[in-house]
């Protein structure tokens, strides 16, 4: 019997961080096969994240360690943020002028506060280091990277799997010029060099990196984000107020990047036609609004229609989800996001609701639903309302028809899955 493999996951964000950005390494440390892997995860004590806790979450894996590192600079500058966006005092301006500029100054984000700090543990753990025969480092979160790359300058046997969930020098930095671009590419360009393997969240990712690294491409590959099966509803949920056309909004519209009024313009026009009436129209948003997005929503005669359902639990955001009508997605017209998909994308394909998506054709979320007729796509780059609203009516007409009563069929949907995504990493191997 082959002896077990020792693994080491570096992420600054782990649930129960509401953070999508903390479901990835989870769901690796989750579906590692235990019988083949020992599993340890180093994560921050005191991350920095806008999305708070899911205190009802319990992240303890059987199989699995969690290392919490404090780092120098963390959760109570949420505290912070929240009192000088508010405050106009003279004291707070300053404040927050200092916090902005930070921000610029930060490199290569705000795990850098993190990482003194989880270098000394690992000086004071060198059998931590000497033991692991496999490192998992997961970004966003460039530093998670830099953990990855001096534990295995200090321990060449091991091998590296560096994970890109984001952009970072390609696509995001490339075009600007500053010192400060100049230093991502060179910290990106030895993450590229030094990893035994890297793996990319979508095709699109996959084959920008390729085409950057040409001399690199045979140790690249992409492995998808997934939902996990044990948090959806295994049969089928059929919807039970079928008069009304029900939409549900889970996630950030990260200031305005990602727009809510393409929808709103195809109701009002389907309103003023009278195709549809208010009563029959629920939009439900689960998440953050800033004020300045509320106000413009305020101009739409659609806008009653809508219920802000604020920051409510995991359980509670799926209950919602198989409940829904339309699950709706945004993708913003900017590269660095739609050459990724979105992992809400994978959690409303779990659902087994129909999607209605508004994004770039070219996106890979688009090509998703399309090829496995998830749902409707409207283009956003040159969003044209009249043709939009074509089709837009043609799927009014068929929830009237109760076309969409019914949850969408199972059938190739298991592929999304997280075993299965996981399944690919353990094959690196």
């Amino acid at each position: 019997m082959k002896a077990k493999k020792n693994v080491l996951i570096i992420s600054y964000g782990y649930p129960p961080l509401n953070d999508a950005g903390a479901q990835r390494p989870y769901a690796i440390a989750k579906n590692l096969d235990k019988s083949k892997f020992n599993i340890k995860v180093i994560v921050c004590q005191n991350p920095n994240s806008v999305m708070g806790l899911n205190i009802n979450f319990d992240p303890i894996l059987g199989g699995v360690s969690i290392i919490k590192v404090k780092s120098y600079i963390g959760s109570n500058s949420n505290n912070f943020r929240d009192i000088v966006t508010q405050n106009t005092s003279f004291k707070s301006k300053i404040k927050s002028l200092i916090f902005k500029v930070g921000q610029k100054l930060i490199f290569p984000d705000k795990g850098m506060f993190w990482f003194p700090k989880v270098k000394a543990y690992l000086k004071e753990n060198k059998a931590l280091i000497n033991n692991t025969d496999i490192i998992i480092s997961t970004s966003p979160g460039v530093t998670n990277h830099r953990i990855a790359k001096y534990i295995k300058r200090k321990n060449k046997k091991s091998q590296w799997l560096a994970d890109f969930r984001d952009f970072n020098y390609v696509e995001h930095w490339e075009d600007k010029n500053s010192f400060k671009a100049f230093l991502h590419k060179k910290l990106e360009l030895s993450i590229i060099k030094e990893a035994t393997h890297l793996s990319f969240v979508t095709q699109t990712m996959y084959t920008a990196y390729q085409k950057f690294y040409p001399k690199f491409r045979a140790k690249m590959h992409y492995i998808y984000n997934g939902f996990d099966k044990q948090d959806f509803y295994t049969k089928a949920v059929p919807v039970t107020n079928t008069n009304t056309l029900n939409f549900f909004y889970a996630g950030s519209f990260y200031n305005g990047l990602r727009s809510p009024f393409p929808l709103m313009q195809l109701l009002d026009r389907a309103l003023q036609e009278n195709v549809l009436s208010q009563k029959e129209i629920v939009i439900q948003i689960a998440g953050n609004l800033d004020e300045e997005m509320r106000s413009e929503m305020t101009k739409y005669k659609s806008y009653p229609c809508v219920v802000f359902l604020g920051r409510i639990t995991r359980v509670e955001v799926i209950e919602y989800m198989s409940k829904a009508i339309f699950l709706w997605l945004i993708v913003a017209n900017i590269k660095s996001h739609y050459q990724t998909v979105p992992i809400k994308l994978f959690e409303y394909i779990a659902a087994r609701r129909p999607i209605i998506n508004f994004a770039p054709n070219q996106s890979e979320s688009s090509q998703i639903i399309k090829e496995n007729k998830l749902g409707y796509n409207f283009e956003t780059i040159n969003f044209n309302l009249d043709e939009s609203y074509s089709e837009f009516k043609k799927m009014i007409v068929d929830f009237k028809n109760g076309k969409y009563n019914e949850s969408l069929s199972e059938d190739g949907l298991v592929t999304f899955a997280w075993e299965k995504q996981i399944d690919k990493i353990e094959k690196l191997f």
